[in-house]
């Protein structure tokens, strides 16, 4: 049950992040930014495979 509501959480923060860098967000980031904001979508995504591969 635990990994379930990480892998939820994990899920929620990696829809966040993607929103910031959707053609609707309502603030351009700049490119350095936008580039650590797709390194943490990266460690994200690991993280949910992992979660995923563990159950």
């Amino acid at each position: 049950m635990e990994n379930n509501e990480k892998l939820k959480q994990t899920a929620k923060e990696l829809k966040k992040g993607l929103e910031l860098l959707s053609r609707n967000r309502k603030v351009v980031l700049p490119h350095n930014k936008a580039f650590d904001l797709v390194d943490e979508l990266q460690e994200k995504v690991g993280e949910i495979i992992n979660i995923a591969e563990s159950t």
